[in-house]
């Protein structure tokens, strides 16, 4: 695996004892997160064009994603391949003090995504119960931060909050070939809140990868789903605007995604303010 990983994953005792004591939940940050020549190759390779991208562009989300994998360059379908391997998966068991993780064939939600300027992921819990395997539930985010020159002012921090979701404890800064990785769970609230600020011609670039596991959690009926089975199986957002507006998309989102009607009827005049 040294073709692939850093050097970090020698260190898996000490790295699993700092991951799971981490606050506000469980997780870590390691740079040279990769091989040096493979992220360059993948650097390489990252696209530009975002054309046929998935579009998210609301008060809760703007951003771009991408999840046809095939269509990559073969360095970033290496990548993909190389997360779903039984032995890596069994280097992210020891990491994290899992033991059960799974990968995920479909890649639900993950994949490559882009924030542009004034792009921006306000603080969310991410879906539970898989929406499209049965009897799956996300386990594990695995993010990767592909930028080789971003500035600090630019913003575009991957947050991580607390249970009660009223401090940010954790800022996981845009570094290159830097992961983050963090239990997916009912506590685990993160996400990019603050207007990224780069230039136009720049993007916040990564690579994302989330582990499955059997599913584990009880169901509970005071969770919001769009399917009635008392888990989420969409994001579930929070306000930590000033803007009340933003709640009506926040009661929308756990069913299904924002639309044009939706910014039309709710609050047509919704980016004065986030642009």
């Amino acid at each position: 695996m040294n073709e692939i990983f850093g050097e970090w994953i020698n260190n898996l005792g000490s790295l699993s004892f700092k991951y799971k004591n981490a606050k506000p939940y469980p997780h870590i940050i390691i740079p040279d997160f990769l091989n040096k020549t493979f992220i360059d190759s993948i650097f390489d390779e990252y696209p530009n064009d975002f054309t046929n991208w998935h579009i998210y562009n609301n008060p809760l989300e703007v951003k771009y994603a991408y999840d046809n994998i095939s269509l990559l360059g073969n360095n970033i379908q290496k990548l993909f391949q190389v997360y779903s391997e039984p032995d890596v998966i069994e280097l992210f068991n020891k990491l994290t003090g899992n033991n059960n993780l799974q990968h995920d064939p479909v890649l639900h939600g993950s994949g490559l995504h882009v924030m542009p300027k004034y792009g921006r992921l306000s603080v969310h819990l991410d879906y539970e119960k898989h929406p499209v395997l049965e009897n799956k539930q996300r386990k594990l985010n695995v993010i990767l931060y592909l930028n080789k020159e971003w500035k600090s002012e630019w913003n575009g921090s991957t947050e991580l909050w607390n249970e009660l979701c009223n401090e940010c404890v954790v800022e996981s800064k845009v570094m290159y070939n830097t992961a983050i990785i963090f239990n997916t769970d009912n506590n685990s609230w993160h996400g990019v809140p603050k207007k990224i600020n780069c230039p136009i011609y720049e993007n916040r670039k990564t690579i994302a990868y989330y582990y499955l596991s059997e599913l584990e959690n009880k169901p509970d009926t005071n969770k919001v789903g769009n399917d009635g089975s008392g888990y989420r199986t969409k994001a579930t957002y929070i306000n930590k605007t000033p803007h009340s507006e933003v709640d009506h998309f926040i009661k929308i989102r756990p069913f299904r995604r924002i639309n044009e009607e939706d910014l039309k009827n709710i609050w047509p005049e919704w980016n004065k303010f986030f642009y």
